[in-house]
């Protein structure tokens, strides 16, 4: 079977690209939150799913029940990760390099196929080693059950994961976005029925997660496949495999910056803890849910787009863009630092009211990480995957030595500040050697300008509400607090006239907004 035709040497700033574009900053902007609005509205619905059934869950299961599913959770990321070989990421970046709908489906049937195996495989060795397994990642107990589901879940989930990148990469949000829904409301239809009508606890939540992802992501696979064909070529696969493998230095290097302390937990502390902190980071990744995810999902592929079309011209739009969503960023931040505490005390049991603690300092963590679109896009498009494994993994080991140092001392807030600050460190590596192969001008100081704003109002505001106030006053303060905030970026020109009209006239005439974004 013959390769692919590999692209032209160069390529025109004004070819043709089987894709959304401008052609101007307002352009490509305009098509990357029109896109990313789509995304964003799929995150919101499920964190509305997720926060209805919130109070329920945490009423029928205990901490210690949200400790298994976390740890298990992480621990078939980890599979996830050693099994994907990067492909997924490979998958966009060699889409945007070859031109016929030939080649291009024959990298989406290539990755499938090399994703599918590889989860088969490792998933087979997980069920053999089930119960040696529990006894390391759970502790003592009849549990292996649990980690047969977790691994059956694990390998079903890779069904509808390249179809999913397929969508991404063709920048068809919609698509994406209704078989995501799809799959979610089928999920929790059955968490309902398992775990709230037949009381089936853990392995409740992971049937559902079973057989949403056998039905939802099944049908995806066909559809797709039917599209590009099912084809295995050698030469694709080595190039998905070559771009990709370096990647997992990066992938593993963030699961230990996440994750790593949840073992460091369970270790030196219980599974209740583990699943206290668990749901302390789920609000803090409220940011990277409603933010970043809907963002980077189309931003990568936007990014390609615009380096493609743009030339020379390609740095000052994408500096443009990133500048606008670290606005954006820091400004939901401060929103979830300020407000989590009134959520968690008002929607989570009583047990699980300790978990606002730790939410502040994760937030900040969550932010270096969402930085990650303006620190990678360089080297993504320089083609230098190396540098972001070798960067992450860097502060993936400073993680892992600052729980060891931190967690035994000051437990949950101490694997808070390790997050931190591994995050903070991996980003301004990742940012200075990105800049050094694709330089696109965008500075820390500007980045970090609205940053410290959102620090000190978030401050003060810990400062201005007393222990014992009620929690009427709290709230008015802190709601105050988020005026204030809007004062003072609007003072220092971090949010300029400009931006402030744009916000304006979308709060004046929100149609108009969602008809420019419709038509770009």
């Amino acid at each position: 079977m013959t390769g692919p035709t590999p692209p032209p040497a160069s390529t025109p700033a004004n070819a043709p690209v089987d894709a959304p574009g401008g052609g101007s900053s307002k352009g490509y902007l305009a098509s990357t939150v029109k896109h990313g609005l789509v995304y964003f509205l799929g995150n919101v619905l499920g964190r509305i799913a997720g926060f209805i059934m919130l109070p329920v869950y945490t009423r029928l299961l205990t901490a210690a029940d949200y400790g298994i599913l976390e740890i298990l959770a992480l621990s078939t990321d980890v599979l996830g990760m050693l099994a994907g070989l990067g492909i997924q990421q490979a998958v966009i970046r060699f889409y945007y390099q070859y031109t016929s709908d030939e080649d291009r489906g024959a990298v989406v049937s290539t990755a499938a196929i090399i994703m599918w195996t590889m989860y088969g495989v490792i998933a087979i060795v997980g069920l053999t080693f089930s119960t040696r397994i529990a006894e390391v990642l759970l502790g003592p107990g009849d549990l292996a059950h649990f980690v047969q589901l977790a691994v059956v879940a694990f390998a079903v989930g890779a069904i509808g994961d390249v179809p999913g990148v397929y969508f991404q990469a063709k920048q068809d949000s919609r698509t994406s976005v209704t078989a995501s829904f799809a799959r979610l409301v089928l999920a929790l239809s059955l968490n309902i029925l398992f775990v709230v009508v037949l009381r089936m606890g853990v392995a409740g939540i992971f049937l559902s997660t079973i057989i949403s992802s056998v039905v939802v992501g099944g049908f995806m696979a066909v559809w797709v496949m039917r599209r590009t064909g099912i084809r295995f070529v050698p030469r694709i696969a080595r190039e998905l495999v070559g771009f990709g493998s370096p990647l997992i230095f990066s992938q593993i290097g963030s699961f230990a910056l996440h994750f790593s302390d949840r073992y460091f937990l369970r270790h030196f502390q219980t599974l209740a803890v583990v699943g206290l902190y668990s749901l302390s980071y789920k609000f803090a990744m409220l940011l990277a849910m409603f933010v970043t995810g809907p963002f980077h999902t189309i931003w990568n592929p936007k990014a390609l787009e615009i380096d493609v079309r743009e030339g020379p011209r390609a740095p000052e739009i994408l500096r443009s863009i990133l500048k606008q969503y670290n606005l954006v960023l820091v400004t939901t931040a401060l929103g979830i630092a300020l407000f989590a505490t009134d959520v968690i005390h008002i929607v989570l049991g009583q047990d699980f009211h300790a978990a606002d603690r730790a939410v502040p300092l994760l937030t900040l963590g969550i932010v270096f990480f969402c930085y990650r679109p303006i620190s990678q896009t360089g080297a993504m498009i320089a083609k230098r995957p190396g540098y972001i494994g070798s960067i992450t993994s860097f502060a993936a080991v400073l993680a892992l030595v600052m729980n060891l140092l931190f967690i035994p001392r000051w437990g949950a807030m101490g694997a808070a500040a390790s997050t931190a600050i591994s995050f903070g460190i991996e980003f301004l590596m990742m940012l200075a050697m990105s800049e050094r192969v694709y330089r696109i001008g965008i500075t820390v100081r500007e980045l970090f300008a609205p940053l410290l704003v959102a620090a000190a109002v978030w401050a003060a505001t810990v400062l201005v509400v007393p222990a014992d106030a009620s929690p009427v006053t709290g709230l008015a303060v802190r709601i105050a607090a988020v005026g204030v905030y809007a004062l003072v970026l609007s003072a220092t020109g971090i949010l300029t006239p400009a931006a402030w009209r744009m916000l304006l006239r979308s709060a004046r005439d929100p149609r108009a907004m969602l008809k420019a974004l419709r038509s770009a």
